[in-house]
């Protein structure tokens, strides 16, 4: 059972490809939102560039286990902050606690 704090919503692509010679663009759609468990070991907004600012972020995120494949996923904590949207670094079923933990 996870105790949830926040949720993650899986990106879907879809479109794309050539349609009688023109180009269609990719289109991504959020998923239904999955409740998470989501613990932040580093967020800081320090880095910086010519342009402007970043922020940077690794979480872990714990949920029920699942069919999961996504490459990208959108995070938000229960107080309806976004925290945005990150590459998935690494997924792993954890057998004690029988959840999948999701590094970003």
């Amino acid at each position: 059972m996870i105790i949830a704090n926040g949720t993650i919503q899986i990106a879907t692509r879809t479109g794309g490809g050539v349609l009688h010679g023109i180009p269609q663009p990719v289109k991504t759609v959020w998923g239904d939102p999955i409740p998470a468990n989501i613990v932040k070991s580093k967020d800081d907004k320090k880095g910086t560039y010519i342009d402007g600012k970043f922020r940077q972020v690794q979480a872990t995120i714990l949920i029920e286990p699942q069919a999961f494949n996504a490459d990208r996923i959108k995070v938000t904590d229960n107080r309806r902050r976004d925290l945005g949207e990150f590459e998935v670094q690494d997924v792993v079923f954890l057998d004690a606690t029988q959840a999948l933990q999701i590094t970003i």
